[in-house]
């Protein structure tokens, strides 16, 4: 497991929260299965852009705040 998938699926994760989205929720609007959004939360797997693109746009906010604080090591 990579240190940003777990960053980023954090991020996920509290956003979704705060929006008010179950898991199950959230990936039906993304056309994904809720597993899948699990381990995207988890970090355990890659996401694609698009998958990225589709969450972000459900949860309102720019991709680039999904992505913010990725790259720097904590």
């Amino acid at each position: 497991m990579k240190h940003w998938q777990t960053m980023f699926g954090n991020k996920v994760k509290e956003l979704r929260r705060e929006a008010g989205f179950s898991q199950e929720a959230l990936a039906d609007e993304a056309g994904i299965h809720r597993s899948h959004l699990g381990k995207i939360e988890r970090g355990t797997i890659d996401i694609t852009l698009s998958t990225m693109i589709k969450i972000a746009r459900i949860l309102q906010v720019k991709p680039s705040v999904l992505l913010y604080g990725i790259g720097s090591k904590a």
